[in-house]
This record gives structure tokens, sequence and C-alpha cells, in this order.
């Protein structure tokens, strides 16, 4: 069994990265997600608190290792997909928003120190993204949903938010005592 499984999936890698490759590579979508990307990581770097470098880092990485899982389990029920992908044998790079919501989700908590100012901006931004933004990315083919709504999407990312924010909480605190 195992055999054919690994058959299975060869085979399923040879079409997906032929299908990117004749696709998706260089088209108005690919294009569209480097760009964002790229737009949103350089808005990043130049807002990032240069004393404070490491911890917004940080905040970043578990924002976008969060986002990552919660977008790999999606894709693997078939909750929705990604058209569109930037790089085809990476999946943490399949998402057309891998560094949108990162970068905003650590400026977030770069911005607002405070619990009560935190949940209302994170209650804001995942609106935007998840009322406003999805469905421009559903509308321009960057975005699949199947069985899955915007606003289950609201609820996933406010509680994103909300663990990237306790666990950089512990680890300030942490850092403090020691």
């Amino acid at each position: 069994m195992e055999k054919v499984i690994e058959e299975m999936t060869n085979a399923l890698h040879k079409i997906e990265m032929e299908h990117w490759m004749n696709h998706d590579l260089f088209s108005i979508q690919w294009w569209s997600i480097l760009l964002l990307n790229a737009i949103l990581l350089i808005i990043f770097i130049l807002f990032i608190d240069r004393q404070r470098i490491l911890l917004i880092s940080l905040a970043f990485m578990i924002s976008y290792a969060l986002t990552t899982v919660f977008d790999d389990i999606g894709e693997y029920f078939l909750l929705w997909s990604h058209p569109y992908q930037l790089v085809q044998f990476l999946s943490p790079l399949a998402s057309v928003e891998f560094i949108v919501v990162p970068s905003i989700m650590a400026l977030m908590y770069q911005t607002f120190s405070k619990w009560k100012f935190y949940l209302i901006a994170d209650l804001i931004v995942v609106g935007i993204i998840s009322f406003i933004v999805q469905p421009i990315f559903v509308y321009t083919d960057l975005y699949k949903l199947h069985n899955w709504t915007y606003f289950y999407s609201f609820i996933v990312l406010f509680i994103i938010g909300i663990i990237g924010k306790m666990v950089m909480d512990f680890i300030k605190n942490k850092q403090l005592i020691h």
C-alpha cells in the first residue's frame, strides 16, 4: 500500500508542477501574489521597531507558523484552495497572503501592547481581511472557498491573533524575569 501511495504522490506532484509551470508561473495572478507579498514585506521592514526587532520578528514568525498550519489544514480538508501559487513545491508559500497576514499581525503586536487595544485592532484587521480582502481574492480567482465562509475565516484569524499575542506576551514576560 505504501508503494501505491508513493507512486500516486509522485504522479500528483508531476501533474501539479506541470500545471504550475504552464498555468500559474508569470500569470497576472502570480505577479499579483508576488507584488502583494513583496509590498507587505517592505512595509513590515520599514515600520518594524528597530529597538525590538528580534521580538517583533518573532511575532512575525509565530503568526507565519500559525497561519501556515491553518492554511495547510484547510487545504488538506478541501475547505478552500489557492488556484494560483507563487511556488508550487513549498506549501508555506502557496497561500496568496503568506506574508500579508503575518506582517500585519506582527505590526499590530508592535503597536498595541495593551490587550484591550490589541483586541480592537485584531477585530478590525481580521474583519477587513475576511470580509473585504478575501472576497477580492475570490473574485480575482486567487482563492476559492469550497466548504468555508468568510465568517469562519474571521473567527479563525481572530483566534490566531489572540494566540500569537498570548505566545508573544508569555515569551516577553519570561525574558523580563530572567
